[in-house]
């Protein structure tokens, strides 16, 4: 009823003309009494004359109450779904990065569609028909009670059976519902990824095992939808069924009145009619009780969205962050993604404006979670992020979003035109347009295109590469002009030579802005003015690229990996030194004549974004190198789930043993992104041990040492 409080002009006009139209409907059954006390067995035409123009007047007036009524009910209805839909989706924007890890897209649009259209079938339908009808019965009840008290008691005895039953089943109506909307939330998360995901299930051949799914929750559905739509047609039915014993207890213990004298023929047929409109709104009572439950549960849904607050929040009065170019600083910052772990431990830097600084380090290290700490996705446990003298934490987030541009590896596009994507809010003119996808390398492509900058973009982006969605990504960042750039792995899905454009560029910005950059690929960030080497979650050393290589050894082994491997400019073809497979322990104390021999064994090999170059219990008959990407290690679980245990990147390699014997596979190795490996094929590499058997001898004594 809350909901209605705002509108109090419509509520009033609306609760008017309910009044005026339920007390028609109410009254017009007692005319009967005097239809037939008064004109029909006197035959006095005079009264009947007078009753029939009081009649027709209060129709004429009760059409117009529920014309008025009707139309404000609409506009009340309409207005209170509308604030409430904007005010639900306002609230999910301003929800933090955690919100949407806890909640799938089929969890939120659910609640907007089945969750948000009951919600408004109540507003529009439900609530006010309970209202119509619970005043039905309540004047009607003091109109039966004046009319014959006995007989009007003996029915509010009978009539407690029409809300036994239903209320008995209410908590199994309560559950069944509750069970089919969480099985359409897990049905429609299902259809976002199959409708997200389907170039990878095609490439994979997972039609099949994304059926079966689907067969499964489709069966849910059926079963817990058999169980709500029998538990409703019960509370329904119970009503109904009462009622006719009611009429059997009226019309028995009123004939009895009528024989003793103690209840005209008038009386009795004003009870009946009366009555049986009492009993039928008494009966609609019962009968949307299952909407009303339903409703219940979809408020309560509704509400424990509203209820989830950001875990970062812009406080009451915030500063605005001056448009100068700024320092950073982060101090003794501790920060994890839950209360188990911490993926930062006192981690503190200092990052001058105008200043180019990279955070490296591998898998998991924290740099990343760095990046999103600057970009106030998260804040921090303990500790504090700084630009100049502001904790950011005080700063409003309109000042630090125009400061401050992220860009991700994972790049979001929507369903627009290019130049849509591009604009976006940022007031740039055409040519501003033109030229940052000029830097960013991306506008002779767009050119190309038929429509050009006019082409549309479909399913976020999937309609393009994933270089040509990066690309974007950084010609729009460029477009806002930030003080402050932040780079996550934005070189990850591009080729070689896109990849030196866009380093290049970089050094063209690094005199005017702040540019943090995080990856993994060390080559790109050599020229950077700081590195900060990140790992198990601590700043492990700082520096020069130079300085690095001599004073930290785990840096100068991050770069001696990613090292001696040949790349060609379009990123299809790949070789690797001699002194590089050197470094790989497998073959430690090879010849170098015979690790050439190794080397122009490898071939190149090339897999796209959810490809699986192993899979788990396949023979195993080649050994890989990775060149450029990233892959996560899956093992099958018990359960028949998968778990990632670990990630591998450039300059990794797995599968050696597979060179020496046809051993199955123990995970599956499945490519994060666009990836170029160097392969060898176990037929290729027995050849050249029978040609050279001193490499099975220097092999053996590898493994020995490993075991040892």
């Amino acid at each position: 009823m809350n909901l209605w409080i705002p509108y109090k002009r419509l509520t009033s006009i609306f609760l008017f003309c309910l009044l005026l139209e339920v007390g028609y409907s109410v009254a017009a059954p007692v005319s009967l009494k005097y239809l037939v006390d008064e004109a029909f067995i006197p035959k006095n035409l005079q009264n009947f004359a007078i009753i029939l123009t009081i009649l027709l007047g209060t129709g004429f007036l009760n059409i117009c109450a529920s014309i008025g009524g009707e139309y404000a009910l609409g506009n009340l209805g309409g207005q209170i779904i509308k604030k409430l839909r904007i005010k639900l989706f306002t609230h999910l924007q301003r929800q933090s990065l955690p919100f949407y890890q806890t909640y799938r897209v089929g969890d939120l649009v659910t609640r907007f569609s089945a969750d948000m259209g009951s919600v408004e079938r109540v507003v529009r339908i439900a609530f006010p028909f309970f209202l119509k009808e619970a005043l039905s019965v309540l004047l009607g009840l003091i109109l039966l009670f004046s009319i014959e008290w006995k007989l009007t008691l003996a029915m509010l005895a009978g009539s407690t059976l029409m809300f036994i039953g239903p209320r008995l089943l209410q908590g199994r109506a309560e559950a069944a519902n509750i069970h089919y909307k969480e099985a359409q939330e897990r049905f429609t998360n299902t259809i976002d990824e199959m409708v997200k995901g389907h170039k990878t299930i095609k490439s994979l051949h997972l039609q099949a095992r994304f059926q079966e799914r689907a067969r499964k929750q489709v069966h849910e559905l059926f079963s817990f939808g058999l169980k709500l739509q029998l538990t409703n047609s019960m509370m329904e039915r119970l009503p109904l069924i009462s009622l006719l014993i009611l009429n059997g207890i009226m019309i028995g213990f009123g004939g009895y009145l009528i024989f003793h004298d103690m209840m005209t023929i008038g009386d009795f047929m004003a009870f009946f009619t009366l009555f049986l409109s009492v009993g039928q709104s008494g009966s609609n009572l019962a009968y949307i009780i299952p909407n009303l439950i339903d409703s219940n549960i979809s408020f309560r849904r509704i509400q424990e969205i509203m209820d989830h607050q950001p875990s970062v929040q812009e406080v009451p009065h915030p500063l605005e962050l001056p448009s100068s170019l700024p320092s950073i600083r982060m101090n003794d910052v501790t920060f994890g993604y839950n209360e188990d772990s911490d993926q930062l431990r006192h981690v503190s830097l200092q990052i001058a404006a105008r200043s180019y600084v990279a955070f490296i380090g591998t898998s998991g290290s924290g740099k990343s979670t760095a990046l999103q700490l600057l970009s106030r996705f998260y804040d921090p446990k303990q500790g504090s992020v700084s630009m100049d003298d502001y904790d950011i934490r005080t700063l409003s987030e309109a000042s630090l979003r125009r400061q401050s541009t992220l860009v991700t590896q994972d790049t979001f596009l929507f369903n627009t035109t290019i130049r849509d994507n591009l604009l976006l809010d940022s007031g740039a003119s055409e040519d501003e347009m033109i030229e940052a996808a000029k830097q960013a390398n991306i506008h002779d492509v767009i050119a190309s295109w038929p429509d050009g900058y006019d082409t549309q973009v479909h399913h976020e982006g999937g309609s393009l590469s994933g270089g040509e969605r990066q690309r974007l990504s950084i010609a729009r960042a460029l477009l806002r002009k930030p003080n402050i750039l932040l780079l996550d792995e934005v070189t990850s899905a591009l080729d070689p030579a896109t990849e030196a454009d866009i380093n290049q560029l970089v050094d063209r910005l690094r005199s005017e802005k702040t540019i943090v950059s995080v990856t993994h690929r060390l080559s790109s960030v050599k020229n950077a003015d700081c590195i900060y080497v990140f790992h198990d979650g601590r700043i492990v050393d700082s520096g020069t690229h130079h300085e690095l290589l001599h004073k930290s050894n785990f840096y100068r082994n991050l770069w001696d990996k990613q090292v001696g491997f040949n790349l060609s400019q379009d990123g299809l073809y790949a070789t690797v030194d001699m002194d590089r497979l050197n470094k790989i322990p497998f073959f430690e104390g090879i010849a170098p004549p015979l690790l050439k021999n190794i080397a122009m064994l490898c071939t190149t090999e090339t897999c796209k974004e959810g490809e699986n170059v192993v899979s788990e219990g396949d023979e195993g008959n080649k050994f890989y190198i990775i060149v450029r990407g990233k892959f996560e290690i899956i093992k099958r679980m018990p359960d028949g789930g998968e778990r990632r245990v670990a990630v591998l990147q450039d300059g990794d390699h797995f599968g050696e043993i597979a060179l020496l014997h046809n051993v199955p596979r123990n995970a599956t190795v499945r490519a994060m992104g666009p990836s170029v490996l160097l392969s060898v094929r176990q037929e290729a590499f027995h050849r050249l041990m029978a040609e050279h058997p001193q490499i099975l001898q220097s092999l053996e004594q590898t493994l020995q040492k490993r075991i040892r």
